[in-house]
């Protein structure tokens, strides 16, 4: 039996894909049975899952679905061979094409073969009248300000009102902006399950007009007061869709094993690791039904995917409109990047058991690509640039509010995970042993703590945490240098402000070194280690007083986020590192005009 019709759509094309894309929420909608769906596994030289489901309640229907294959906002399709009930094998196809007014042209179109007369009204009487309800969808399904669909078709939705009032009065006084309150409250009580059931940060506030640090706090704080739940999720570096998910960072493994790439991953906090939150069961219940795993929402980051048979080929003409993408052989993980210019000429590339034939694709009008193995193969081109909405482990473990509500959250115990790129910010105290000796115990005590709350304040401020105290010094973390810069700044600016409340002056010394770093559990704290931490330490100590130190190389990176400045340049040798460096110490403007370093030095001979 074979269905094709197509209506035109009064919205545009973007928007149309947006919502006909997302195959869970317009399955759900346009009521197809919820299905299970095993991971992927070669079946006949194809990349198959496995999936079964009941329809109306008495029809058992079990089958091997392959790949979806599309191009991003012009099609997809779909073919399942069915080992289950009356049906024996579909394709199903959704085609989109601009119009001459920007309306959407879509065209449903199907190829469906039965085994019996139960098959046959099957397809007849349900399946066909219900895939009709896509073009229902398709013109009436919101869109979201970011290109998103927003819910529908989610069915009755139940909160305790008296719970989220509740948490709502509480977050609003902790001091957070009412409007972003109010905004999460909406979520909770009228999107979909899809929706608060995995709900990333970043984008909830790119949705809403909220800062992207707002969010996070918001978020954070929800959790604390019981509204959302949080998980960690591990995702596939390759094909970037979460692999694993744990509620604790205890469960997380050094390694994550993809279906659909067929490898194991290291895992680091980097980008393989995300944070992502999740509506409280308490404050609402949501449907776990599946509808669809294999759209190409579930594939973000990917723009076209396609099958190629073994010894085959397939031609297309299509010229990526946007730089910064790449094409991959899944499960063999083959990668070849997009040259930036088109060069004319068709382009011909051979993909072989051990690779592949060239090492950069021109955006030509027409390429070809030959599969030259025995076994079918998927073809994925995608952007390189990683989820710019994602909040990874390596930021949010950098915060002082997750520290501070999350104490106990920290790998096993032996774990190491790499974090990446992080700045370590150390601080300590000049001459404070003097100190204690010269004022006493009590009184040199009570400061320290006050300088302590002064640096936590100032840190947590500019995004960064405070990992651990030694003595009297500090160590900081932060996931962007800028911000440790400027927090470093801040702290040296304002620290006359800080000396007057205390009954002695103090004075810091400040070293910051930005590099890779590794996470592990140290006596139950998140604590880094490496040489990043080590450089930090011994930069530190070049410090005198007032000022910060690091690194010239890195110095020429975060100019412009110290302007105006007093630079001197100067060599040393530091302990535990072999050749002398070149170092960079900064004095702000406001402390070298200050009289702060004198009293400081009239001071420190006031009490030798």
């Amino acid at each position: 039996m074979l269905m094709e019709e197509t209506k035109v759509i009064r919205r545009p094309l973007k928007e149309v894909w947006a919502v006909v894309s997302d195959t869970n929420r317009l399955n759900r909608y346009i009521g197809l049975f919820p299905v299970d769906f095993s991971p992927f596994i070669s079946s006949a030289e194809r990349l198959v899952r496995k999936a079964k489901g009941k329809a109306y309640g008495l029809l058992t229907f079990e089958w091997e679905e392959n790949v979806f294959e599309w191009v991003e906002e012009s099609y997809y399709s779909i073919e399942r061979n069915y080992t289950r009930g009356p049906v024996e094998r579909v394709v199903w196809k959704v085609a989109l094409e601009e119009t001459e007014n920007m309306d959407t042209r879509l065209t449903l179109a199907g190829s469906f073969e039965y085994s019996s007369l139960i098959g046959k009204l099957t397809v007849k009487n349900g399946v066909i009248p219900q895939l009709r309800k896509t073009f229902d969808y398709a013109s009436t399904a919101v869109v979201l300000v970011d290109g998103e669909p927003a819910s529908q078709g989610s069915g009755a939705i139940t909160v305790d009102e008296r719970l989220l009032d509740d948490a709502e009065s509480h977050l609003v006084d902790l001091g957070l902006g009412r409007n972003a309150v109010s905004s999460l409250i909406g979520t909770i009580r009228s999107a979909s399950d899809e929706d608060v059931a995995h709900m990333k940060p970043y984008r909830w506030a790119r949705q809403y007009g909220i800062t992207r640090p707002e969010a996070v706090q918001l978020f954070l704080l929800a959790s604390e007061e019981g509204i959302l739940d949080y998980e960690w999720s591990l995702m596939c570096p390759n094909c970037r869709v979460a692999k694993e998910h744990t509620d604790r960072l205890a469960g997380v493994k050094n390694t994550v094993h993809c279906d659909l790439c067929g490898a194991d991953y290291e895992l680091d906090f980097d980008r393989y690791i995300e944070m992502t939150f999740r509506v409280n069961g308490t404050i609402r219940k949501t449907s776990k039904q599946l509808f669809c795993v294999n759209g190409p929402v579930n594939s973000p980051g990917t723009v076209a995917q396609f099958r190629i048979p073994a010894g085959g080929e397939r031609n297309f003409s299509w010229t990526p409109g946007q730089p910064g993408l790449q094409l991959r052989v899944l499960k063999h993980n083959f990668k070849i990047p997009f040259a930036e210019q088109e060069d004319g000429a068709e382009t011909a590339l051979h993909i072989t058991e051990t690779g592949l034939s060239a090492s950069v694709l021109h955006q030509n009008p027409m390429l070809t690509i030959l599969n030259d193995t025995v076994t079918e193969l998927v073809i994925a081109i995608e952007e390189t640039d990683w989820d710019p909405d994602a909040l990874t482990a390596r930021e949010v473990t950098s915060l002082q509010l997750f520290r501070d509500l999350l104490p106990t959250e920290v790998l096993a115990t032996g774990m190491q995970i790499g974090v990446g790129k992080m700045t370590i910010l150390f601080t300590d105290l000049k001459d404070s042993t003097r100190l204690y000796e010269q004022v006493g115990d009590a009184a040199a005590y009570t400061d320290v703590q006050k300088h302590f709350t002064f640096l936590r304040m100032i840190i947590s401020a500019h995004e960064g945490a405070i990992v651990k105290t030694i003595g009297d010094s500090v160590m900081a973390a932060f996931s962007s240098s800028a911000d440790a810069m400027r927090a470093a700044l801040a702290i040296q600016s304002s620290a006359e402000e800080l000396n007057r409340t205390l009954v002695n002056p103090l004075t810091i010394k400040m070293g910051l070194h930005t590099g890779p770093v590794i996470a592990v559990n140290a006596n139950g704290v998140l604590d880094y280690f490496g040489r990043t931490v080590n450089m930090a330490a011994r930069v530190q100590q070049e410090s005198e007083g007032w000022d910060i130190v690091l690194d010239e190389s890195q110095f020429d990176e975060l100019r412009t986020a110290v302007p105006h400045q007093l630079i001197e340049t100067f060599t040393a040798s530091l302990h535990g590192v072999g050749n002398s460096i070149s170092l960079v110490r900064i004095l702000p403007d406001s402390v070298a005009d200050s009289a702060a370093v004198k009293e400081e030095e009239q001071f420190r001979k006031s009490v030798t």
